[in-house]
């Protein structure tokens, strides 16, 4: 975020002001910007000129000489992996990365922090999302001998580990817009500032061109090996696995991801701040377009319930689905009140563990401890139900796991704001 301390002194000086803030805003790396003016100044009424906007043209490709090495680099890659990330979605480039995966015979990985939707997942070359545990992200980038960080954060991680994801000899291509992630945490052979698109645009008629024959059946037969596990082969085991759980009380996560992803409208937008309780589902969700997906990248509680505001503000008729923890959804259900005032196609989903599990999770992980002070939200419980309809909205709760594909069909069918409490496994006993 920037932030202004404007000196401005009279409300003349606003138009400058703002289309300097809008300028900044929409100039990669893109981003809020907060501007502070003196009272005095808001007071002021006067006529005003708002001028022209200024826009700055940042789509810029790599040199001719950077392409060429790029193009080389990558054809002569045996094994070569991909990590998608966050610009393919701003800058719409999902058909892009998919042909340069096909081109490639490269795997492709989500990164590990899910800004949004980075790649189709139901793409042969998608193997889904990396996690951010260094030692098994190692583990699955030990098999290739070239990384391409194409538009996303380079491995990402939480908690400190004396391991790095990074293993020790794989060579890195990252190809970002934003500068000061180029060679920011990990070692970097050749590292790119450019836009994402027209880089790709530039870059798949060279590969196209200078691919030899036996490159070309490389890539193939590498795809093809690649659909024993991709994603849709790891989605299939994971619904057996949830399967499993369909009888359970309280509700297992596993089960409900499933049951929520099979619901789902096939234009819905899905909105995720449920932590612990979706852990799984990315392995159920398929992500069919750059708009189709909206997550926690920051790290900081809260964002979901009224983030979904804006989403469906931004992308208006498409029904919008929120699965936020019940921890997560109090630091910002207030904006309950607003969807409903708005009268927007938002489902609120709380997958209500009636606690903090992923505080509960680390406590036990890192501090061997099973001693929990002030992590349950119980006695009393949290009425959701409750609150949702004192702020306007439709709202029923679902205890038995063999409700939540009607309830849920009929809340994404109605096109109004409603919630839906669903009461699932505390993950210790509860």
């Amino acid at each position: 975020m920037v932030k202004w301390a404007v000196d401005a002194t009279r409300a003349e000086d606003l138009p400058r002001i703002l289309h300097r803030a809008a300028k900044l805003a929409l100039t990669p790396p893109t981003g809020p910007v907060f501007i502070s003016l003196p009272g005095d100044v808001l007071e002021q009424e006067v006529e005003l000129d708002m001028g022209r906007p200024v826009r700055v043209d940042s789509a810029s490709r790599p040199s001719d000489e950077t392409l060429a090495r790029l193009a080389e680099r990558l054809l002569a890659a045996k094994q070569p992996v991909i990590i998608a990330g966050q610009e393919l979605a701003m800058y719409d480039a999902f058909a892009e990365a998919a042909e340069l995966a096909e081109l490639l015979g490269a795997a492709v990985f989500q990164s590990s922090v899910a800004y949004c939707a980075q790649f189709p997942t139901e793409h042969p070359a998608c193997m889904g999302s990396l996690t951010r545990s260094q030692k098994l992200v190692r583990s699955l980038l030990e098999p290739y001998d070239l990384l391409f960080c194409l538009g996303a954060d380079l491995l990402r991680m939480s908690v400190y580990s004396p391991l790095e994801p990074l293993p020790e000899d794989l060579p890195v291509i990252h190809l970002s817009e934003r500068g000061w992630e180029l060679g920011k945490n990990y070692r970097t052979d050749l590292a790119v500032q450019a836009n994402v698109k027209q880089t790709l645009a530039a870059l798949l008629p060279l590969l196209r061109a200078q691919r030899s024959a036996g490159q070309a059946a490389g890539a193939q037969k590498r795809l093809v090996e690649l659909k024993s596990r991709n994603w849709s082969a790891q989605r299939d085991k994971a619904r057996i696995d949830a399967m499993l759980a369909a009888e359970a009380a309280p509700i297992d996560p596993k089960y409900l991801m499933l049951r929520f992803t099979e619901a789902l409208p096939k234009d819905a937008v899905v909105v995720e701040e449920g932590l612990i309780s979706t852990l799984s589902l990315p392995g159920f969700l398929p992500l069919r377009d750059p708009r189709a997906f909206y997550g926690l990248a920051s790290g900081g509680l809260g964002f979901a319930i009224p983030g979904a505001v804006g989403v469906s503000l931004a992308l208006p008729g498409r029904p919008v689905a929120v699965v936020a923890g019940d921890g997560s959804a109090m630091y910002g259900v207030q904006g309950l009140w607003t969807a409903a005032h708005l009268k927007l196609p938002i489902t609120y989903i709380i997958a209500n563990n009636r606690s903090y599990r992923i505080i509960k999770e680390r406590l036990v992980a890192m501090r061997g401890t099973s001693k929990f002070t002030g992590m349950d939200l119980r006695d009393p419980d949290i009425e959701f139900v409750q609150l949702a309809q004192s702020m306007g909205l439709t709202a029923r709760r679902v205890t038995d796991p063999q409700d939540i594909a009607p309830v849920l069909r009929e809340a994404f069918a109605s096109g109004r704001p409603n919630l839906v409490d669903i009461r699932v496994a505390d993950g210790f006993g509860g």
